[in-house]
C-alpha cells in the first residue's frame, strides 16, 4: 500500500502522534505518549492531531503523485518537460542530417527535409517549442559545424521553416504562405551570401553578377548580337532568377509537408485546398 507518516512534536505537555495515509486515503491515529488522538477529514482537508500541532494536509494518492512530479519536473519558459525534450531531439536530428548532408554533399537531395523537424514541433506544440527547436540546432551545428555553416542553415532553412510553422498554426491558406515564404526564402539567401562575403572577405553576389555579364556578353557575341547588357538589367536578371527559385522551392515543400504532416498531425495542418488533398491522396 501507499503510504505517507508525519510525526507531531506535542506542544504544552500533550504527546504527539503518528499518522499513516493508506492506498486509499484513509488515515490512521494512533496515540504516543501520554494523550494522542487522530481525526480524520475528506480528502484535500486538514487534521489537527491531539488539539495542539501542525495541520496536516490528505489527499489522494494521484493528487500527491501530481504534485510530486510538478516539484520534481517545472516548465521552462512556459512548456512542460515533454515537449523541451522532443524539440531537444527534432533539434538533433536535424543539426546531424545537415551536418552529414554538407559533408557528404547530399544538400540537392535533402534539401526539402532540412526544414521539417522544425515544422513539426510546430504542429504538434506550438510556435515556442518550433522556436526552441530552431534556436537549439543552430547552436548544435555551430558546434559541430562551425558557425559559418549554422549561419547557413539558419538562413537557408529555419527562418522559412519557423515562418511557415507559424502561418500554418495561424491557420493561413496558401495564398499567404507561398508568396510570404517565398520573400523569406529570398532573404535568407541573400542573408546567405552576405555571411559567406564577409568571411570569405569577397563580394558573393557581385562576383556572381559579373560572371552572369560576362557569359551573357559572350554569348550576344557569338550569335552576332550588337547589343550589350547593362549591370542594372543583370541584376535585375538574377534577382528575378532567385525569386523563381524560392517560389518553385516553397511550392515543394507545400506539397511534400501537406503529405508528412498529414500522417504526423492526422490533419490538414498546411490548410492545403481541398483539390489539392484530393490530388495528393490526403484528407481535407
Amino acid at each position: 500500500s501507499f503510504g505517507v507518516c508525519a510525526t507531531r512534536r506535542g506542544v504544552g505537555g500533550v504527546g504527539g502522534g503518528v499518522i499513516v495515509i493508506d492506498v486509499d486515503g484513509c488515515a490512521r491515529g494512533r496515540g504516543v505518549g501520554s494523550r494522542g488522538s487522530a481525526r480524520r477529514h475528506a480528502a484535500f482537508g486538514a487534521r489537527n492531531v491531539g488539539g495542539g500541532g501542525d495541520d496536516i494536509a490528505v489527499s489522494s494518492p494521484a493528487a500527491v503523485n501530481e504534485s510530486v512530479v510538478a516539484r520534481a519536473a517545472p516548465n521552462v519558459d512556459g512548456l512542460p518537460v515533454k515537449v523541451l525534450v522532443e524539440a531537444a531531439m527534432l533539434a538533433a536530428m536535424t543539426g546531424l542530417t545537415f551536418h552529414v548532408s554538407s559533408l557528404f554533399r547530399f544538400d540537392a537531395y535533402f534539401g526539402a527535409l532540412f526544414p521539417l523537424p522544425v515544422v513539426i514541433a510546430a504542429a504538434r506544440w506550438g510556435e515556442k517549442a518550433a522556436m526552441r527547436t530552431l534556436v537549439v540546432a543552430t547552436l548544435l551545428l555551430a558546434l559541430i559545424s562551425g558557425p559559418l555553416r549554422a549561419l547557413n542553415y539558419f538562413c537557408l532553412h529555419g527562418v522559412l521553416a519557423y515562418t511557415l510553422g507559424s502561418l500554418w498554426v495561424r491557420g493561413s491558406s496558401w495564398w499567404v504562405t507561398i508568396p510570404v515564404s517565398a520573400l523569406t526564402r529570398t532573404c535568407g539567401i541573400l542573408g546567405s551570401l552576405a555571411v559567406s562575403s564577409l568571411v570569405w572577405r569577397e563580394n558573393v553576389l557581385a562576383l556572381l553578377v559579373t560572371q552572369m555579364y560576362a557569359l551573357i556578353d559572350q554569348f550576344a557575341a557569338g550569335v552576332g548580337a550588337t547589343f550589350a547588357p547593362t549591370m542594372g538589367w543583370v541584376w535585375a536578371t538574377a534577382m528575378f532568377f532567385i525569386l523563381i527559385n524560392s517560389f518553385s522551392y516553397t511550392l515543394i515543400l507545400h506539397m511534400v509537408y501537406t503529405i508528412v504532416l498529414s500522417a504526423v498531425t492526422g490533419q490538414n495542418f498546411v490548410n492545403a485546398p481541398p483539390k489539392v488533398c484530393r490530388a495528393l491522396g490526403v484528407s481535407a
